[in-house]
């Protein structure tokens, strides 16, 4: 381990870091890429004592398939998901918003581990996460945890991970080519903007029926943590999906937005949005043809 004038903690292995964890100490904040975290210090949004700069630890960066369920470890950058053909072939709503993750530097230097531990409802590979019904799994010296997505989220920026706590990665069912899904983003420019809103949609059949026995549709930007659309849902699930179908399920989507005024957007122009963007990103999923 490497210790730094700016007190910069720098573990070279999972378990280091686990020590390092469990000795309690106040003020400690953990780091990867650093695209979050960086800001938020200098700007005085979090304060830390030291880093725990777990950049390193090789064994949490993977993209890996396990029987049915994806593995993606939390120091995957967004660009080992974009060029995984594991995750192009099984989980490709998740490729589309890691793609879409600012500019290629950014893509290079963010990890998905990152991104949840952030917890901010504008994380762009978060809804993805949603919508494909991931589960994070947490390490600590002590034990091993297993987190529904949705559980792992408590409130605006704050999650389930304790303090001698971190992520060690994220799975998920794979996607199988009888199923559906896609991601859009709403963004003042196409790169490096952060979401006005953005949607994930999953649709998964059953066997060999023509209707979809589950289907999932997140919401980001919206509200304090990541929506999921019920009543949209609902209306998908176990039905034959035409345009009319498609319309009304998506008019429904915004019954559970709880969007705020900002400088993206108001909360009106984000309500009308979800909508939009829902019909448009089931469209997607349906009829357009994932080149993975």
């Amino acid at each position: 381990m490497m210790r730094s004038e700016v007190d910069v903690l720098t573990p070279r292995s999972l378990d280091e870091a686990l020590n390092i964890l469990h000795q309690n100490r106040n003020g400690l904040k953990i780091i990867a890429g650093g695209s979050d975290v960086i800001v938020q210090l200098r700007d005085g949004v979090i304060k830390a004592n030291e880093l725990l700069n777990i950049l390193s630890i090789k064994e949490l960066r993977f993209v890996r398939k396990d029987n049915d369920r994806i593995h993606i470890g939390a120091l995957a950058t967004y660009s080992d998901i974009v060029h995984s053909q594991l995750a192009r072939d099984h989980a490709w709503p998740l490729v589309e918003a890691a793609g879409q993750i600012g500019a290629i530097q950014l893509q290079n230097t963010a990890t998905i581990g990152g991104n949840l531990g952030n917890a901010s409802p504008a994380g762009d590979s978060l809804p993805p996460l949603y919508a494909l019904d991931a589960v994070v799994v947490t390490r600590s010296k002590a034990k091993r945890r297993e987190i529904p997505i949705e559980n792992f989220f408590l409130a605006y920026r704050k999650t389930a991970l304790k303090p001698d706590e971190l992520i060690e990665q994220v799975y998920f069912n794979a996607l199988g080519e009888q199923d559906r899904g896609a991601y859009l983003k709403l963004g003042l420019r196409e790169a490096n903007a952060i979401s006005i809103v953005d949607v994930a949609t999953v649709l998964r059949r059953r066997g060999k029926n023509e209707t979809f026995a589950e289907a999932r549709v997140a919401l980001g930007a919206v509200a304090p943590n990541i929506r999921r659309a019920r009543e949209c849902e609902q209306a998908l699930t176990n039905k034959t999906l035409n345009d009319e179908a498609l319309k009304k399920a998506a008019s429904l989507a915004a019954n559970d937005a709880t969007p705020i005024d900002d400088i993206r957007g108001s909360a009106q122009y984000r309500k009308d949005m979800v909508a939009s963007l829902v019909y448009e990103a089931l469209n997607q999923a349906l009829y357009e043809k994932w080149d993975g």
